[in-house]
């Protein structure tokens, strides 16, 4: 078999190597200067991925980036809306450029990393790939996933039941809430707890018990959502926002 494919969040590795390559310089007591190191940034993720070249016995790198406008905006412009204040670390962008002029690269417009990880693990077109991010939304994909700690294969019922769990818990970094009172352990009791497959009927009901509406329960599911291949118009280049009534509720 040939080696794997490495889809790598990109995004993620590039901030780190940021934040770790930047300098504060102190030149008075109310004057402090950031600057990044470009040269230690790079350094950083070079070794890293050379680490995972090394694991995975392969030059065979995809990186995944996010693109400057997110489709999840339009659902609810609240969406991640305590990072907009906060900046990226300095020479993030630098990197960026650096990295995709160096290496094949994929980004999608209106799309985070992680969706555009989530469509090219799901088209069907890479016979043996690993997806490579620590980041917990990556459950929702039913694919082979290393997230720097771990190397598992996500199934189909783990990776929807993902998606379930986060439209009711929400998530409060990416800023959905979710419904209301229902955390990820009460979320995951509620859920093992439906016998005939129909989730989405159970979903409705707690945020309609939780003083909610089908509505509420509908938009988180669509900020949850990490889209896969059969949510992605490729002659459109936009999201097709999901539909619970057509997602398989076995």
């Amino acid at each position: 078999m040939k080696p794997p494919k490495l889809l790598i969040d990109a995004d993620y590795f590039l901030y780190r190597a940021a934040a770790a390559a930047e300098l504060e310089l102190e030149y008075a007591v109310d004057l402090t200067v950031i600057v990044g190191d470009f040269m230690e940034g790079r350094r950083i993720v070079k070794q890293e991925w050379r680490n995972l070249r090394q694991r995975f016995d392969t030059d065979d790198l995809l990186l995944c980036f996010t693109d400057t406008t997110n489709f999840r905006k339009e659902i609810d412009p609240d969406y991640k809306g305590s990072r907009k204040d906060k900046r990226k670390p300095a020479g993030y962008k630098k990197l960026k450029e650096w990295a995709m002029a160096t290496w094949p690269s994929v980004i999608k417009p209106g799309l985070e990393a992680d969706d555009v990880l989530g469509i090219l693990a799901t088209k069907g077109d890479i016979d043996n790939f690993v997806l490579v991010s620590p980041d917990k939304d990556m459950l929702q994909i039913p694919c082979r996933i290393y997230n720097l700690k771990d190397e598992f294969t996500q199934d189909s019922e783990s990776a929807m039941m993902k998606l379930w769990e986060q439209c009711l818990a929400g998530d409060s970094t990416d800023g959905y809430k979710g419904c209301k009172s229902i955390g990820p352990k009460k979320a995951e009791q509620i859920l093992e707890k439906v016998k005939d497959g129909n989730y989405w009927k159970v979903i409705v009901e707690t945020y309609e018990k939780a003083g909610q509406t089908e509505e509420d329960a509908l938009r988180n599911l669509r900020l949850a959502r990490i889209l896969q291949a059969e949510d992605w118009d490729k002659e459109k280049q936009e999201p097709i926002l999901i539909d619970p009534c057509k997602l398989n509720q076995s």
